[in-house]
């Protein structure tokens, strides 16, 4: 995949869902105020979010857990309590129809349903 446009370039209103991918990139990207505003923007209209692995640590930056039922890779679970999250150790966690959540890599199969029943909506 091409990337041909940067965070400055686009705006909410131009997609239908996000996806937050783990690993290393959501600590980078949550470091940068344009990244978490994005993130933040996302929730409040009510789009349909993903988040898997170490996804969660965007909303997290974003302040957008407080009461959301979410999961996360198992070192940032603290992490979600501490951001007002309702924590689940599950494979996958919908919230309100809106937020679909996973912990591991080995939650995609769980995770994809999940997001795709939402989008399908």
């Amino acid at each position: 995949m091409k990337i041909d446009k940067g965070i400055e370039d686009v705006n909410v209103s131009e997609f239908d869902a996000l996806l937050l991918t783990g690993g290393y990139s959501p600590d980078r990207l949550r470091a940068d105020d344009r990244f978490v505003e994005f993130t933040k923007e996302f929730m409040d209209s009510k789009k349909p979010v993903f988040a898997i692995c170490h996804g969660p640590q965007l909303l997290i930056s974003a302040k957008a857990l407080k009461g959301r039922d979410a999961t996360g890779f198992k070192s940032i679970q603290p992490d979600l309590e501490y951001a007002g999250a309702n924590v689940h150790d599950k494979e996958v966690v919908v919230c309100q129809n809106q937020l679909v959540t996973s912990g591991t890599p080995d939650d995609i199969p769980a995770f994809n349903r999940e997001s795709l029943k939402l989008l399908a909506e």
